[in-house]
């Protein structure tokens, strides 16, 4: 500008000095002027759109540094706690954003690097320190990239393995249940095996009832009768012998048909009824677990 304004000076000091009548060199020095006026506004335009360019590049930055800050922020893990997969994706995406900007924002630098219209040091030093910071930020996008792709990676695989524990787990609850239902089987079975073990049937009455029973036959005339095995055992009273060892008769006199070793049983008057007492319950059931006692 200062340039401008003196050799404006000189040319009208120039004009007025010399012979203003001359119409030849005043016509000339006016079209220099003329001249120099418009390369000034060309220049003039070319000055507002470089600052345009660095105050667009500048504004930029920093928004680039608060996106830088926040990005670093979310996605580093707290306490352990991985980023949600929907955050990583939209700090991926603002990344590739960031990342285009800087590009295109060093592309501006570059252009006006190689224009090289403007001699100043002190623009070309602004613009290099431009051109660093640019550089500097990209590569610590790119920094946050990768770490944001590692612990995607290891998210993945933590994923995986998860889910092959949660395959192994529930395979073996279901072996742990296939093993309860045949536990449970088994129990029942030991249990029903354990019943029968020491289930006996007993029946109680006088002669004619054991024959209507079908429980003994006459065996002929004068002759004993006999426990008959073709009686069902619904005719008999089932119990467990180990919790069994007195059988009331509600008679008075009675006596065992049924095969069992001596001296494993007594009968005898309680209360004014004979009465079944079995002493050692394991010898008197081993021969027969059917007991017939006749009444009179």
């Amino acid at each position: 500008m200062r340039s401008f304004t003196l050799i404006v000076v000189m040319l009208l000091s120039f004009v007025f000095s010399s012979c203003v009548e001359n119409s030849k060199k005043y016509k000339e020095l006016e079209e220099r002027l003329e001249a120099l006026q418009s390369d000034y506004g060309l220049q003039t335009e070319e000055l507002d759109a470089v600052f345009a360019t660095l105050n667009e590049v500048e504004a930029g930055l920093q928004s680039i540094r608060e996106s830088e800050n926040i990005i670093a922020v979310q996605s580093t893990t707290e306490d352990g706690i991985d980023v949600p997969a929907d955050s990583k994706e939209q700090i991926k995406r603002d990344m590739q954003t960031i990342q285009e900007t800087i590009k295109k924002y060093q592309k501006q630098i570059d252009n006006l690097k190689k224009e090289n219209r403007i001699k100043s040091a002190q623009f070309k030093k602004r613009l290099n320190a431009l051109s660093a910071e640019l550089k500097e930020k990209s590569k610590l996008i790119e920094s946050l990239s990768e770490q944001l792709n590692e612990k995607s990676a290891q998210l993945e695989i933590k994923t995986k393995e998860v889910a092959t524990l949660g395959e192994v787990v529930s395979n073996l609850k279901n072996e742990v249940n296939t093993l309860n239902q045949e536990e449970k089987r088994l129990k029942d079975k030991v249990a029903h095996q354990e019943q029968e073990l020491y289930s006996v049937y007993y029946i109680v009455g006088t002669k004619s009832e054991l024959i209507d029973a079908d429980v003994i036959t006459k065996g002929g005339l004068f002759k004993s009768a006999q426990v008959s095995y073709q009686s069902e055992k619904d005719t008999f009273v089932k119990i467990d012998y180990r919790q069994i060892s007195t059988i009331t008769t509600n008679a008075k006199r009675a006596k065992v048909l049924s095969v069992h070793p001596k001296g494993t049983y007594a009968i005898e008057m309680v209360d004014g009824e004979a009465t079944l007492i079995i002493s050692d319950p394991e010898s008197f059931w081993e021969q027969t677990k059917y007991l017939v006692i006749q009444t009179n």
